[in-house]
């Protein structure tokens, strides 16, 4: 059987690592041979996503499609992008193959989950070119972005720097300021964020886009979903 998924990692590294060991993790296998079958292309000096949008440094584009050139020549027909600031660029990516948009997908997800008012962690990226919120807001739903946006950032930074314990520490006071606001729901919207928030930090319903994205591969490479406790 031939390799279809493909998947451009690297932003950052840390976060690809987890999202490799969600698929692992979320696929309903018995043995080995019941896994995906995928080929990663890890290029972490992908140029920094932040400073492409309100800096103008170098975009990101020219680098991905490399990417996604390097991935079709090998025989791959479906591609995954890990990282939602990157989904600013997307209409500028290659479209020859199955391009996944996991802002598209968990857009989707939030729409199906009947959560009106869901606190938004994200990038200052992300969140300043509206990439989730004008599509949220065309479909009736008021996502609150937290105060401290520069917290968020620094606990991305701190995860991209390896220092988890220290990350969680500081996203903490950020969740709880979405509890205290009247969220209903919280969006993980940067790769980054669910490295170091899960479950067992918030009883607020968690919308993961890395699980999301995920999940789609594992349907797409015709294998099964474990069930999932929500």
């Amino acid at each position: 059987m031939e390799i279809n998924i493909g998947i451009i990692g690297g932003m950052g590294p840390k976060a690809t690592n987890q999202f490799l060991d969600r698929i692992t993790e979320l696929t309903d296998a018995a043995n080995d041979q019941e896994h995906v079958r995928y080929i990663l292309y890890s290029d972490p000096e992908i140029p920094d996503r932040i400073g492409a949008y309100f800096n103008g440094t170098k975009s990101p584009v020219d680098a991905i499609n490399k990417g996604i050139d390097f991935l079709e020549r090998n025989g791959i027909t479906t591609i995954a992008i890990p990282c939602n600031t990157a989904h600013i660029w997307f209409s500028e990516f290659k479209a020859g193959v199955n391009l996944l948009n996991m802002v598209d997908l968990t857009v989707k997800a939030i729409l199906d989950s009947g959560y009106k008012h869901p606190g938004f962690l994200a990038t200052t990226a992300t969140i300043k070119s509206r990439l989730y919120i004008k599509n949220l807001e065309e479909a009736g739903i008021s996502a609150i972005i937290p105060e401290q946006e520069d917290t968020v950032m620094q606990a991305v930074k701190l995860v991209k720097l390896g220092e988890i314990s220290r990350a969680k520490a500081t996203l903490k006071p950020v969740v709880k300021e979405l509890e205290d606001n009247g969220s209903d729901s919280i969006i993980m919207a940067c790769t980054e964020i669910p490295v170091i928030l899960n479950r067992e930090d918030t009883e607020l319903p968690l919308i993961d886009s890395d699980r999301i994205l995920a999940e789609k591969i594992i349907l797409s490479a015709g294998k099964r979903l474990k069930p999932y406790n929500k």
